[in-house]
């Protein structure tokens, strides 16, 4: 168990959408131990991400698009994944209506707070406020797509356990739908 941890000292690797730093940190275990850390993180901030889901027609709504670090890890041409975005300034529940309008088209209005999670603590910054956001056939405002000009997302409406299924089988293997869907399963907001 950690006692206390202080930033040493930080360099700036890399400047881009995100900094990259070299971060130096000393951490005090319970024991009195004292030991120094130097990692790479990658400053990457807060999100929100939101499972859309229709329990009386037991579907879900998530979208597929292609992601850079998938692909460079393995090839992964395209993840499929629950709605997401960056916080722009709003709160994550603001966000998380703003982004299932742009990428799903779907218009929802009382997104409700499931947990928040790391990513990928060890090396990024990166937190992610995630929600579940009922919907029904009268939630289609628009086609979705997304709106920046990097984003070419195609929305999918799936059963329930299709969606499931697919973890099983490899094809959604991104961390925050995972979440999102066992979530939805333990809790039985979807059976």
């Amino acid at each position: 168990m950690v006692k206390s941890a202080r930033v040493l000292g930080e360099q700036v690797l890399s400047r881009g959408r995100f900094d990259l730093t070299r971060t130096d940190i000393e951490v005090v275990e319970d024991d009195g131990e004292t030991r120094r850390l130097s990692h790479e993180v990658y400053r990457h901030g807060l999100a929100a991400a939101a499972l859309l889901y229709d329990p009386d027609r037991a579907v879900v709504t998530l979208v597929r698009q292609f992601r850079g670090g998938a692909y460079l890890c393995d090839g992964t041409l395209a993840t499929i994944e629950a709605c997401a975005g960056m916080l722009d300034g709003d709160q994550p529940a603001d966000c998380v209506v703003r982004e299932a309008l742009e990428e799903t088209g779907l218009a929802i209005d009382a997104p409700r707070h499931a947990f928040d999670a790391f990513m990928s603590p060890g090396g990024m910054t990166e937190k992610i406020a995630c929600f579940v956001a009922r919907y029904d056939a009268s939630s289609r405002v628009g086609a979705g797509g997304g709106v920046d000009d990097d984003e070419h997302i195609v929305v999918l409406e799936l059963p329930f356990a299709e969606a499931l299924a697919m973890i099983g089988r490899g094809e959604i293997a991104d961390a925050k739908t995972i979440a999102l869907l066992y979530y939805a399963r333990a809790t039985g907001l979807m059976d």
